[in-house]
């Protein structure tokens, strides 16, 4: 709840009055708006489209209460679908509450990806590090305003956050959401993956389900948060070397009893390959093995020798028969 000198300040600067408070008033609440959980930004052009739609239909059916266009300048000033959805909501939060038209908030967002077999590296605004996986996004705002830092990863990504406990630092995934004041760890979970792991080097992190907060565990250096879909859960266990996690930054690969379903999909990502496996038993079978800096030939040889498999390359597809010994 906001005071009524707050109250009064906020309506005289949407009534045109400007003031570094009311300024500041207002750019906080477009911050915690946007922090709701209720509202997800999403990189679907049309499903913003849809919602900012369904917004105007409730304001023009709200008796009384003026209706506004939104500007298309706004929109490109703004750059990004998700700002015009966030003023969107503003509008509609406020012009029913103060009866006066908004003034311009722009959100800037910005958005890295990797393609199979790449990695990137970004740095936010606060000095944060995030290294990029092969196949992965990453979505952050170029300003870290408001109550925390809010990013939004698709794949994997090693992190190494500034501390900052005034202002945590959340990452929001498929299944998980990752928060954390400034330590370093690792975020695994690819949207085509049944399971997701977050791992930590060093500091604490809390990790719950994305649809069900419920479910959370508290993970401190060398140990492991897992999300398993078939189960929807999430387990907490320990691992000896917590860098193996993130050995994918130097190119290096551990398989520990890993089932093959997994080891395919996580070499699909790394030399941007796909497999076309003619026996699905193969896919319950697990493999021990580790490798680095390796051509995909010299590991599909030496799955050939472990395993008792047959491979055979035919440009971007590989294609594996047999059924592991």
């Amino acid at each position: 709840m906001i005071s009524k000198e707050q109250e009064r300040i906020l309506q005289e600067y949407l009534s045109g009055k400007e003031s570094p408070e009311g300024k500041a008033l207002f750019d906080q609440w477009a911050q915690s708006l946007y922090e709701d959980k209720s509202f997800q930004p999403s990189d679907s052009e049309e499903a913003l489209s849809n919602a900012q739609q369904k917004m105007w239909v409730n304001i023009s059916t709200k008796k009384d209460t003026p209706i506004i266009s939104l500007a298309t300048s706004w929109a490109l000033s703004a750059g990004i679908a998700a700002s015009v959805l966030l003023i969107s909501m503003l509008a509609w939060k406020w012009i029913g509450k103060y009866n006066q038209p908004l003034p311009e908030y722009e959100l800037s967002y910005q958005t890295i990806k990797t393609k199979a077999g790449e990695h990137a590296t970004v740095t936010l605004e606060d000095g944060s590090k995030v290294f990029l996986n092969g196949a992965s996004s990453l979505r952050f705002p170029t300003k870290l305003h408001g109550q925390t830092r809010h990013v939004y990863l698709e794949g994997e990504a090693y992190f190494e956050v500034t501390h900052n406990p005034q202002q945590p630092f959340i990452v929001s995934s498929k299944h998980l959401n990752t928060t954390v004041k400034g330590t370093t760890f690792d975020v695994h979970d690819y949207t085509q993956d049944n399971q997701a792991n977050v791992t930590v080097l060093t500091g604490k992190v809390a990790v719950e389900m994305a649809n069900n907060p419920q479910r959370n565990c508290l993970i401190l250096p060398n140990q492991v948060c897992t999300y398993q879909s078939e189960k929807a859960n999430l387990s907490q266990s320990n691992v000896i070397d917590a860098r193996e996690s993130i050995s994918w930054r130097e190119r290096k690969v551990y398989f520990k009893r890993e089932r093959m379903d997994l080891v395919f999909r996580k070499l699909e990502r790394m030399y941007e390959v796909s497999f076309q496996v003619k026996n699905p038993r193969l896919l319950d079978c697990t493999w021990i093995a580790s490798f680095e800096n390796a051509s995909l030939e010299e590991v599909l040889q030496l799955m050939q020798s472990s395993l008792g498999i047959q491979y055979q390359i035919k440009g971007k597809e590989v294609i594996i028969k047999g059924i592991c010994q």
